[in-house]
Parts: C-alpha cells; structure tokens; sequence
C-alpha cells in the first residue's frame, strides 16, 4: 500500500489540533493528547516543522507552539517535505536500488507518471481541509488550550 511516511500521518493530526486551538499558542502535552502521538516523538516532529517554518515556538511558562502561517496556507506536500525530504516520493516503487530511466523496473513508468500527480494533490490539500475533515467525523476533539 502507498502512504505517506507514519511520521507525517502524526504530523498532520498533530496539526490538525494545533490548528483548532482556539487559544494558542498550545503545549505540546496537549497536543500530544489531541492527537494521539507520544509526547517525546511529537516533540522531536516538532523540531522539524519548527525549523521548517511551518510552526513557531517559545520556551517558558507562557510559552507554547502555534502554526507559523493559517492552516490554509500550509499544504500537505509541504509538511512532507519538512518531515521525509523533497524525494519523499523518489524511490523506486518495488523497492529497487538498481531503478532508473535507464535501467528500469517494470512499475517505473506508472511510478514516475504518478509521484508527480500525487505531489500536485498534495500541494493543493491544505491543513486546514484535514482539520475540517477531522472536525466532521469527530476524530479530534478541539479543546481551548
């Protein structure tokens, strides 16, 4: 099966909660609960989208983390790239180190066809989607933090 990387399927509902945070910014305790990931691996994806900017951050009692721009305007290509790399869709899909325009497999064709048509769905999917989408079927609870 095709998907995106365990690490930003967390990323997302992670936030996915810290987008319906109707007080941010948010501690990380409490997104962790909203959205089921442990605490000490929600912290370290927080250090990648933080670096990535797609999130900001401040230490300290008053501190917390917020989303660095509006869900809308965060797509879910971008918060894979932040978490897996900009070839997060690159590798062969069987597995093939080998794999290449020259030397190929026998789903390089429909892979290379296909990586792009899923990075431009990607891009156009935007965070604020997920949180609606979660919000819909009662996946997340939003909370005030």
């Amino acid at each position: 099966m095709i998907s995106l990387s365990n690490t930003v399927g967390h990323a997302i509902r992670a936030l996915a909660c810290l987008a319906g945070c109707v007080n941010p910014p948010a501690n990380i305790k409490d997104i962790a609960k909203c959205s089921g990931v442990p605490q000490p691996y929600l912290a370290k994806i927080v250090k990648k989208l933080n670096d990535s900017g797609i999130m900001e951050s401040k230490r300290g009692s008053q501190g917390g983390v917020w989303l660095a721009r509006p869900a809308k305007l965060i797509s879910l290509l971008e918060i894979s790239i932040a978490l897996d790399g900009e070839d997060f869709l690159a590798s062969c899909l069987l597995g093939s180190e080998a794999c290449s325009d020259t030397r190929d497999c026998p789903t390089h064709v429909f892979w290379k066809k296909n990586r792009e048509l899923i990075r431009r769905e990607l891009d156009r999917i935007k965070l604020s989607d997920v949180l609606e989408f979660y919000k819909e079927r009662g996946v997340i609870q939003i909370h005030e933090h």
